[in-house]
């Protein structure tokens, strides 16, 4: 959307499973090649934390610190499930935002969402509000001229994390640290004015908002004050201080790209002007009177609650075992005695994980998990080492949902006409969806929302975050929902009587299609699916 000399950017695939990184994989496992530090010279950086920016006359202070007051030692919630308001809650707070805006995240994409956003933040940083930007730098290079460009205002700062040190030969940097490159920030929060905090599965690009022409992730984020805000407002500081955040003017050479502040701003202005992008947040704003709710009719659920988050020190592979998140999770879960319910985009178990679901379900538990079907999948490769735990974990009676890739149009968003027409969106690229969200709900006592999904690459190489809400309520209504639900947007796993796996779905008419062969999968791709999981490479997925 933005022109920074290099042409007009898009939309980057993830290095964690691109065909460079799997190819410098490929070589590095060949070759046996050393790792030797790539890592870019770290200058002293001053050490910046939120607190120490006063915020307590604020406009969302006066909303927020009353209701803590009545709430001592707990945490607020409100769960985004519906991507426009999910938009439409990231762009008011910054509109409202009088002090600060603190944003961490691993995609930040040049595209329309990824441009609306960044306008808001200018015209925040004009009337004074102090922003910092920390985003993984994996994705970062299509983007770093901009980054360039915002760095220049007075109250914006922009640190790259995990940097290449090759910044136009990046392939040197994973054949050279493969093990470095290969660990990724993929923290996304959102914080202004140290009052409320946005946490949860979605990056700032159009495919989480429903504005994509090509797939939709279908994701959640859940809004939180008081005390679990509190926490994630001191992670934020941990990773913006971690010698592993470099400010970007010291990455990225200004002679490479003509786009200066000025440029980039009155570019932002013009593409904010366009009659699409204020159709589309016009509908956005209006979906769920977002702003209506924050000043008139605020609604918190207040519970217990628990922050589980990775230490920067994950990525340099030097944290303890009590500073990664899954090993915060399961000190904080309690024994399921009914149900549990797991909701992740990319889920590889491992034998210790696969042993613990069917233990619980052997046990009377109730275990069921959504994630992606094949052709939903926007990372394949992950799914070659899932299907080999599908076997072990039907025949214990773990139930398996897939997720659909074109949901019937009966299910699709409930705006879904409007875009397509008023905001130009395809009603094709609406209709593509691939599951985001990680969530995970125990009895009806505790729910689990964050970045994190359910495999070896959440739990051991990238850095994750996430909140344990100790909510009776809401742990209830996402199994209900699941009942309700999972038959209009996923295939069901089942074994027949010679223990084949079939999928089934339920169609329109409520009739049952069964498949005998995995759905929407060529016989070549079932086969180098096979060869795939055959590899040593499941603690990459």
């Amino acid at each position: 959307m933005i022109n920074t000399a290099h042409g007009i950017t898009g939309a980057v695939k993830p290095l964690n499973y691109s065909k460079s990184a799997a190819a410098a994989l490929g070589f590095s496992l060949i070759l046996g090649l050393p790792a030797c530090s790539t890592l870019p010279k770290q200058t002293v950086q001053p050490m910046e934390y939120a607190f120490s920016t006063p915020t307590e006359a604020t406009a969302l202070a006066k909303i927020v610190l009353p209701l803590r007051d009545a709430n001592p030692g707990l945490t607020g919630y409100h769960v985004l499930y519906d991507p426009l308001e999910a938009l439409a809650a990231r762009m008011e707070l910054i509109n409202k935002a009088e002090k600060s805006l603190d944003l961490q995240y691993y995609i930040w994409d040049n595209d329309k969402i990824g441009s609306m956003a960044l306008h808001s933040i200018i015209q925040a940083a004009d009337r004074g509000v102090k922003v910092r930007l920390l985003i993984d730098d994996n994705n970062a290079k299509k983007m770093e001229g901009i980054y360039l460009a915002l760095d220049q205002h007075a109250n914006i700062e922009v640190k790259l994390y995990n940097p290449y040190r090759f910044r136009h030969y990046r392939a040197m940097d994973m054949l050279l640290n493969l093990k470095r490159i290969n660990r990724r920030m993929h923290n996304k929060s959102f914080i202004a004015d140290n009052q409320i905090a946005l946490i949860g599965g979605r990056n700032m690009s159009n495919q989480y908002y429903n504005f994509s022409d090509n797939y939709q992730f279908s994701d959640v984020d859940v809004m939180l004050v008081g005390a679990a805000s509190d926490e994630i407002i001191h992670s934020f500081d941990e990773y913006w201080n971690d010698d592993y955040a470099f400010p970007v003017k010291q990455l990225v050479n200004p002679r490479h790209y003509t786009l200066r502040f000025d440029g980039l701003k009155q570019q932002l202005n013009d593409f904010n002007q366009e009659i699409t992008i204020q159709n589309y947040l016009d509908l956005a704003n209006r979906s769920h009177a977002f702003d209506k709710w924050l000043n008139n009719q605020i609604q918190f659920d207040w519970v217990k609650a628990e922050v589980v988050k990775d230490s920067p020190s994950k990525i340099k592979a030097k944290a303890k075992k009590e500073e990664h998140l899954n090993f915060q999770l399961l000190n904080h879960l309690s024994n399921p005695e009914q149900s549990v319910d797991i909701v992740s985009a990319y889920f590889v178990p491992e034998k210790h994980g696969a042993k613990k679901l069917n233990d619980l379900s052997q046990n009377g538990v109730q275990v069921r998990v959504l994630t992606n079907s094949y052709k939903a999948n926007d990372v394949p490769l992950v799914h070659a080492f899932y299907q080999k735990y599908r076997q072990n974990l039907l025949e214990n009676d773990v139930q398996l949902y897939e997720f659909l890739s074109n949901p019937n149009a009966e299910n699709l968003n409930i705006n879904t006409d409007e875009l397509a027409s008023k905001a130009k969106v395809s009603i094709k690229g609406l209709s593509r969806s691939s599951l985001h969200a990680k969530l995970m709900a125990l009895d009806e006592k505790q729910v689990f929302i964050g970045s994190f999904n359910f495999d070896p690459r959440s739990a051991y190489l990238n850095t994750e975050i996430g909140v344990l809400l100790n909510s009776p309520s809401l742990a209830r209504a996402v199994h209900t929902t699941m009942d309700q639900n999972l038959s209009k947007y996923a295939y069901k796993l089942v074994l027949d009587a010679n223990q084949h796996i079939n999928w089934k779905i339920k169609l329109e008419n409520g009739q049952t299609r069964t498949y005998y062969k995995e759905p929407k999968m060529k016989w070549w791709q079932r086969a180098g699916m096979k060869i795939i999981s055959w590899l040593p490479a499941e603690g990459f997925m």
